[in-house]
């Protein structure tokens, strides 16, 4: 009877009293990194033309899934400009791309003072093929700050 009445107590203990043994789950590293899905447009204008500018259309051979390492959608716009004292010209688009990137930050940086080379990447990461747009984020260069707060001031 003693031993049929610990028997009972050790499988009472074992099934309802220690949870801890049956709940617990013991995952490596890579089980709990979030999986990595992301799909963006691969394409650049100067090998398929307007249709890496404007993607209204159905544009599916765009598609591309990233590799396990690229885990940001980009968009690259390379525009040109000229500027004399007065003016200076609206930027011409020169060339647009758009691709997965292992690494990307977004921004501007314009080279040259008559004739300018401005260079913007946007980044994204929110959903598959967020990388639509146009990417032209405006851009502007330490002169023209100092000479637009020195006209203000």
């Amino acid at each position: 009877m003693i031993i049929r009445t610990v028997v009972s107590a050790v499988l009472f203990y074992l099934l309802l009293g220690n949870t801890d043994c049956i709940e617990t789950q013991h995952r490596t590293k890579a089980a709990t990194e979030k999986q990595h899905d992301l799909w963006c447009y691969r394409c650049d204008s100067m090998v398929d033309g307007e249709k890496c500018l404007d993607l209204t259309g159905n544009y599916s051979h765009l598609h591309h899934k990233c590799h396990k390492e690229q885990k940001k959608c980009q968009v690259r716009r390379i525009s040109m400009s000229t500027s004399t004292e007065e003016v200076t010209g609206k930027p011409k688009l020169w060339l647009l791309q758009r691709n997965c990137s292992e690494t990307c930050e977004s921004g501007c940086i314009v080279i040259g003072e008559r004739t300018k080379l401005h260079s913007c990447i946007t980044c994204c990461d929110e959903h598959n093929f967020c990388n639509a747009g146009s990417g032209a984020t405006r851009s502007r260069n330490i002169l023209e700050f100092i000479r637009t707060w020195f006209l203000i001031v």
